[in-house]
């Protein structure tokens, strides 16, 4: 029997992250002008990390999310 892999929300997380990870990696320094607007930026990325590792951790009802892959041969 094949386990399902995927998880829209999981996917939806980690595109937001990416897509912000993009827009700060294409902006110069000088463009984010104060240390609020990089200060809310920053908190923007540890808020989608953490949504990230939650939903990973207990995301589907309390449980693991099954898209998680583990590295670690305790797991299969």
């Amino acid at each position: 029997m094949r386990s399902e892999k995927n998880c829209k929300v999981k996917d939806n997380l980690v595109n937001q992250l990416i897509a912000l990870n993009n827009k700060v990696n294409t902006l110069s320094p000088g463009l984010l002008h104060s240390e609020q607007a990089r200060a809310e930026v920053e908190e923007k990325r540890e808020g989608l990390y953490l949504e990230i590792k939650l939903h990973r951790k207990k995301g589907h009802d309390g449980k693991p999310c099954p898209a998680v892959q583990y590295i670690s041969g305790d797991r299969h």
